[in-house]
């Protein structure tokens, strides 16, 4: 026995071997009869943390009241080979978590070195994550229309709207064709007028020169084929145009009881003859005048005196008159090539 080694302890009693990795982390079985420990009531962790004195005549646990730790890590127990209860409760509370089981917490060592689970963290809910995490949330498939492109179906306001905006646009369309179509017709209407006017002025202009005044004043008629009456009448004197009797006086020189009545000499101008008017008081050098220019061309020409002509001297043909003072060669002749054979019922003659 002499050769032996104290423990430690020297005198406290033996000493007892340092427990194996293995076994420090075996749970030892309970006592036979003895109850199960129940759980640590919450806040025991915290009681225990603080450190407790030692009983008296015990020297405290640990590394410093052991003189050292053991190879394997752990402190050495105290003589009498059982760690005190003070001893229980503070290696537990070093190790970071109650322990379930009483035999974990007498070992002492075994409570120290072995690590706490960490506890599975669920995962966090929906609304943990907060409204950012549901705004990325990806969209089900077919629920929401990608972005840019129109619904398939539109709600029925949608197609009302619709509706009621393409016939606004027609409304509007069909009102600017009727527009545009007014403003066409009045200046196309506008222009005709113009030229037509530009065109009789320019007309007028060849036959106003010396004492000669050129219009187109004439009676209505009926139309062509429609205007023959057996007594027409006339405001316009010298008649040129308007309803005549259905016979036509013939061209020649007419001197006084032979003059045809005003209805043949209109319904002669609408076949296109030209008539020469006269006053009977007209001096003898310009009744000479007048009728040589209606010999040279005796088959167009109707010479006719009339007391009531306001003019010495008058030329009509089919809605045309040149009122002149007195026998101007020039624009007789010029009258004559602008206006014969020109009537409605043009005649060969």
């Amino acid at each position: 026995m002499a050769g032996k080694k104290k423990g430690p302890g020297k005198g406290r009693g033996p000493a007892t071997r340092p427990a194996s990795p293995a076994k420090r982390t075996t749970v030892p079985k309970p006592a036979a009869g003895a109850k199960p420990p129940g759980p640590a009531k919450p806040g025991a962790g915290a009681k225990s943390a603080s450190p407790v004195k030692p009983a008296t005549g015990q020297a405290a646990a640990g590394p410093q009241a052991t003189g050292g730790a053991t190879p394997g890590g752990a402190p050495k127990p105290v003589a009498g080979g059982r760690p005190s209860g003070a001893a229980k409760s503070g290696v537990a509370a070093k190790s970071g978590g109650a322990a379930k089981s009483g035999g974990a917490a007498r070992t002492g060592v075994a409570a120290k070195t072995a690590p706490a689970v960490p506890r599975q963290q669920a995962p966090a809910s929906k609304a943990a994550r907060g409204p950012a995490a549901a705004r990325t949330a990806p969209a089900a498939p077919g629920k929401q229309a990608p972005a840019g492109r129109p619904r398939a179906n539109p709600t029925r306001e949608e197609r009302l709207a619709a509706a009621e905006s393409a016939r606004r646009r027609r409304r509007i369309r069909n009102k600017a064709l009727v527009a545009a179509g007014v403003a066409a017709t009045i200046f196309v209407i506008g222009f005709v007028v113009n030229s037509d006017r530009k065109a009789r002025d320019q007309e007028a202009a060849q036959f106003q020169t010396g004492s000669c005044q050129f219009d187109r004043t004439s009676d209505p008629d009926n139309g062509t084929n429609r205007n023959h009456t057996p007594t027409p009448t006339y405001k316009v004197n010298p008649p040129a145009g308007g309803n005549h009797t259905p016979q036509a006086a013939p061209a020649g020189i007419y001197t006084g009881a032979d003059t045809p009545a005003d209805g043949p000499i209109v319904h002669a101008m609408e076949h296109g003859y030209v008539v020469f008017w006269y006053r009977p008081d007209l001096d003898a050098a310009s009744l000479t005048t007048l009728r040589d220019l209606a010999q040279k061309r005796a088959k167009d020409i109707l010479m006719v005196p009339r007391p009531s002509l306001p003019t010495p001297v008058a030329a009509t043909a089919w809605h045309a008159r040149l009122s002149c003072g007195g026998v101007e060669s020039d624009t007789i002749e010029r009258f004559i090539g602008t206006f014969v054979n020109h009537g409605p019922e043009k005649v060969a003659h």
